[in-house]
Formats: structure tokens, C-alpha cells, sequence
């Protein structure tokens, strides 16, 4: 079937969950079917199903503790490959359209040479065209490209949002929409917060504070390419079809909090002194391990890390070895939350910024580890706090001036 017409191009991203399983990839075939039937051209974006990447990782590591990153890239790449092959297979066996399976390398997405966390250059966007010209449907393995030296490389994780969006910006398409599990972006993470609700409009610097902060729902380097391109991202729920969130250029300005993210899972550590600072951090990003946030006790640095309990003993090495003396502030059982409220006009010395801490006061809550900005208030707080404090804030700041879904 080769379509004649002009027809708008529309990027669709799927994640894991949204094809964990074959009923799964069988929805969503039909949903790329009712796209492409409504007049528009969809090129599909599919990330490995389930936890598939996960799984493999653990095998690598059950072979060597010390695998390389490049046969690394070779065994992740994998389970992408395995998606868009099912997910063809799914709209070539339901008609009248044919979608054709293509991995990263196959449409140009051509990265740098930093394997497991390559970064794209350049999309070679001929393949993509030559595929919609003869009507059929490009299914596109995210995650994924094939470096400058022409070897495999894999993007990180969150690697096929910033597939999807790379895509959607070298092809001029008219959206790029995000598929998940949830409906949209949140105030509050609605697993703790009942009456958390959705955003309907964020722009791209506010919704970048969001992923920047802890939130899960877009990859922070997509939000980060979104607006370098001014890409509109669309997130919406996979099962409905239906987008709760729309992403754009438009400058909310609105004074007032937007959202509340939480990130738990942190450890804190006390360097022995500055000089000590710059090569801990350089080892840091050689083993990949992120740092949260750096701050100050007013005497020594102290590092805030999200760090996995595989990583949790090479951290703690990498300090001990390059730090003359190091305080660990943490009990592994007790990490930090960092608690992040996103908006406008939370700078100190506003009204809002003060009513901030007059919150956490009147409730006995002592944070740590200020930053702030304009837009955006984080602190620490010892993890065990975090719904508490997350649902008072939310209560205090979002609920008492809400009663329908957060416009702009």
C-alpha cells in the first residue's frame, strides 16, 4: 500500500510496560493501526519489553563482575531488536497496513563513541523516508545507534525517549508523544498522594526540572533535545490512548507551585576537604555512578548520590581511596529523600518560599541541603519522612487551591 498524499508525521514511543508481554504488543499494534488509519504517519519508537534489559545486565553480571561496555552495548542492544520484530509481526498479521522492523544503525541514528552512554550526532533521516513513501509503518529500535567508528552503542537509560524525540526533530514531526503506563505528569506521585493531579500544560523548562528532579515519566536529555528543537511532547496513558500532558515552548509564568517531586534512595558523603572534591567526582562519572546533588556543610563538600547496591561498595571505595578522611552521614537502612517543589516565584525572599518553611517548622521537619532557584526549592529530608512530608506539602500548596486537573 503506497501512500500518495501528505500526511503529518507523528513519533509514537512505547516503553517497556506498555509491550511487556505479547497481549500487550497486540494493543498497541492496534493502536498504531487506528493512528495510521486516521490520516496521519506514525513512526514508532519501542523500548525492550519489560524488564528485559534488567534480565540481561544481571547475566552479564552473573558471567564477570568487570564486563566491557562494549560487549555490553552488544547484549542490550538485544532486547529492542526483539521488540520491533514482534511488534511488525503484530500489525502485519492484523492488515491492511505493513510495518517493517528497523534497528537503530538501520536508520542512521548515528551516536558518538561513549559506549552505554553514547550521545546522538547526527540522524541520516533516508531510510525513514524511503519507509513512509511505500506506505508501510516504521517500527524503530530506541535505545540504540551505531557510533562514528561503526560500532553498536547504546544511549543510557531513558535512551528511547531521546530516540523518540531526536526522530521526531530531524523529521519535522508534528508531535512526538510519549506512551506509558501513566496518564501524564502529575503534581505528586499519585501512589502516595490521592488527590495528586494531572498537568495538563508544561514548558519545556519547567518540565525539564521535573525529570532533572526524580521524575520518571520523561528522560531528562529528551526534555533537555525537546527544547533545543521546540519538539511538542505528548504523554499519554498506552491502554486509553488518551494524553494527559502536553509539553511545548509556551512560557507558563504563573506564580505558584506546579508539582512536587521525591527522590529517595540517597546517600550522603562528607569529603575531608575541597581538594579532594574534583578527583572523587572524576571517578564518579568513570564508573558511571550519578551524583544528585554537591553541597556544603559550610566547611567540607558533601556529595549526594543515588546509588544502586551494586554500586553502593564502589562508591563508598572510590571515596575512601581518594578522600584523606571521610564521615559517612547516612545509615544504609536510612537514606535521604530529596523533596523538590517545582513552579514559579519560590526564590528566597518571596512569599511562597517562606511559606515553605514555615510548613516544614510547624510540623517538626528539618531539612538539609538547600538549593534553590526561581523555579525550583530542593532540600533533604531523612527518607522515612518523605510520604509524609511530600502529602503535607501537596495538602498545603496544591490541593487548598485546586478542584479540577492543573492548567497553565
Amino acid at each position: 500500500m503506497v501512500e500518495t498524499k501528505d500526511r503529518p508525521i507523528i513519533v509514537l514511543k512505547y516503553g517497556g510496560s506498555s509491550i511487556a508481554t505479547t497481549d500487550n504488543v497486540k494493543a498497541v499494534a492496534q493502536q498504531i493501526i487506528r493512528c495510521k488509519a486516521s490520516g496521519e504517519d506514525p513512526v514508532v519508537v519501542v523500548s525492550a519489553m519489560g524488564e528485559s534489559t534488567d534480565h540481561f545486565l544481571t547475566m552479564a553480571y552473573q558471567i564477570t563482575e568487570h564486563p566491557t561496555a562494549r560487549e555490553l552495548d552488544m547484549l542490550l542492544s538485544v532486547g529492542e531488536r526483539i521488540s520491533i520484530a514482534l511488534l511488525a509481526m503484530a500489525i502485519n498479521s492484523e492488515g491492511p497496513y505493513e510495518a517493517v522492523s528497523l534497528t537503530g544503525s538501520q536508520v542512521g541514528i548515528i551516536t558518538d563513541t561513549q559506549h552505554t552512554r553514547a550521545r546522538i550526532v547526527e540522524i541520516r533521516c533516508g531510510r525513514i523516508h524511503q519507509v513512509l513513501e511505500q506506505g508501510l509503518i516504521p517500527i524503530i529500535a530506541g535505545f540504540q545507534g551505531v557510533s562514528t567508528d561503526k560500532e553498536i552503542t547504546t544511549l543510557g537509560r531513558g535512551g528511547s525517549d531521546t530516540t523518540a524525540v531526536a526522530l521526531a526533530a530531524a523529521l519535522k514531526a508534528k508531535q512526538c508523544r510519549i506512551m506509558k503506563d501513566v496518564n501524564g505528569v502529575y503534581t505528586a506521585d499519585p501512589r502516595t498522594v490521592e488527590d495528586a493531579h494531572i498537568i495538563n500544560s508544561l514548558d519545556y523548562d519547567q518540565m525539564l526540572e521535573f525529570s532533572a528532579t526524580g521524575s520518571k515519566v520523561l528522560a531528562s536529555d529528551a526534555v533537555a533535545l525537546a527544547r533545543e528543537h521546540r519538539v511538542e511532547v505528548a504523554v499519554g496513558r498506552t491502554d486509553s490512548g488518551a494524553v494527559g500532558t502536553i509539553i511545548t515552548s509556551d512560557n507558563f509564568t504563573r506564580s505558584g507551585v506546579r508539582g512536587i517531586v521525591a527522590k529517595q534512595g540517597l546517600i550522603a558523603y562528607k569529603l575531608a576537604k575541597q581538594s579532594d572534591l574534583d578527583q572523587v567526582l572524576a571517578d564518579f562519572s568513570a564508573e558511571g555512578i550519578p551524583v544528585q546533588g554537591l553541597h556544603s556543610d559550610g566547611i567540607k563538600p558533601v556529595l549526594l548520590l543515588e546509588v544502586s547496591s551494586q554500586d553502593m561498595q564502589k562508591s563508598l571505595n572510590i571515596v575512601c581511596s581518594k578522600s584523606t578522611w571521610i564521615e559517612r552521614t547516612f545509615r544504609y537502612k536510612r537514606p535521604y529523600s530529596r523533596l523538590s517543589i517545582i513552579g514559579a516565584g519560590l526564590e528566597p525572599g518571596r512569599e511562597l518560599f517562606g511559606r515553605i518553611l514555615s510548613i516544614l517548622e510547624e510540623h517538626h521537619i528539618t531539612p538539609r541541603w538547600y538549593c534553590c532557584s526561581p523555579v525550583r526549592v530542593s532540600f533533604c529530608i531523612p527518607e522515612g519522612l518523605t510520604k509524609k512530608t511530600v502529602k503535607l506539602l501537596h495538602r498545603r500548596l496544591i490541593s487548598s487551591t485546586l478542584t479540577s486537573p492543573v492548567d497553565a
